[in-house]
């Protein structure tokens, strides 16, 4: 796969000029980073192969981990009355954001509401609710982080499970679970039919509503749990965490091999390509690059990933069209 061939250069390339790029250390990072945007980038791939996207991502990341470390009720000066048990707080996060991306796969599916228009306002308001939420939970300076430690979050974000980081091996059991979702059964399918053609699908008796709403309410659980193991990472929570993640999450998706014009895309690829951007985020961190300058990489990864894409899409069609003539 052209991912793999990436990586491989990437690493001999960086590595070339900071020795330290293949440490340990560098690669315990690198896998960190690649496991909380590649959490998010599996609900990602579904939403993208079904056609549609979703612009809220970061934002429900940190709605879902402000939820989870606020409910906690023993963040640093928390003021909010309810304290839940942490596998509790991170059910409830996950109930909510779910909750949220039901409403955005319902306005998409039921009143034809533009994917793109429905999340970026969806992203607005979400953000807004994070601060809200985080001022109810640190009542003191509005925006104020909330900063807690709680040994479940820790465990996800900071520890390991044997030699790999237990944020890979959650990240690793959820791709393997939704490949084969997709791969065997009649809603994986379905994400791919869809994607394909809509009109066809509704032929063939899949009850696109139903499908769409679900892909998207994953989507809203799976960049909360990405968030809340960032939040484990950090032992805080910013009500601006996540800012500008879209691009990345929406970067790995099209990198894997996904179509943003829907009905392509593998967890596999999403997998690589996650760790691929993470190897640029960390290399370019490492060789002391400005974070502007990271941007335009990162923008300019997406971009060439989009014009790949298209070239494929009118290959295919033109080879569709001599076949047919």
């Amino acid at each position: 796969m052209i991912v793999v061939a990436l990586i491989s250069l990437l690493a001999v390339g960086i590595y070339a000029v900071e020795p330290k790029f293949l440490s340990a250390y560098s690669i315990d990072n690198i896998l960190r980073m690649a496991s909380i945007y590649g959490i998010v980038a599996l609900g990602m791939t579904l939403v993208i192969i079904t056609g549609g996207i979703d612009l809220s991502a970061g934002s429900m990341m940190a709605l879902g981990a402000a939820l989870g470390a606020g409910l906690l009720g023993t963040a640093f000066s928390a003021a909010n009355p309810i304290q839940l048990a942490s596998p509790l707080a991170i059910l409830v996060a996950l109930c909510v954001t779910g909750l949220i991306g039901m409403l955005n796969g319902v306005a998409v599916a039921r009143f034809g509401i533009a994917p793109f228009v429905m999340t970026l306002g969806m992203m607005t308001a979400v953000r807004g609710l994070t601060f809200i939420f985080a001022d109810f939970t640190v009542q003191a300076v509005p925006g104020s982080a909330i900063t807690f430690s709680d040994p479940l979050f820790d465990w996800l974000g900071a520890e390991s499970w044997g030699p790999l980081p237990t944020a890979t091996v959650l990240f690793l059991g959820l791709a393997l679970v939704i490949s084969l979702t997709l791969r065997h059964t009649h809603f994986g399918r379905a994400i791919y039919a869809i994607g394909g053609d809509s009109e066809t699908a509704r032929l063939a008796g899949i009850n696109i509503r139903a499908v769409i709403i679900g892909v998207y309410a994953i989507m809203g659980m799976l960049a909360a749990l990405g968030g809340i193991v960032l939040a484990g990472r950090l032992s805080s929570v910013s009500p601006l965490m996540g800012v500008g993640y879209e691009l990345d999450i929406i970067t790995i998706v099209v990198v894997g091999g996904a179509s943003l014009a829907g009905g392509r895309g593998t967890i596999l690829g999403t997998v690589l390509a996650a760790i691929l951007i993470s190897m640029i985020d960390n290399g370019l961190n490492m060789l002391n690059v400005p974070s502007f300058y990271q941007y335009l990489v990162k923008g300019s990864v997406l971009l060439a990933a989009v014009i790949a894409d298209q070239w494929y899409q009118r290959r295919r069609a033109a080879m569709l069209a001599i076949q047919a003539g």
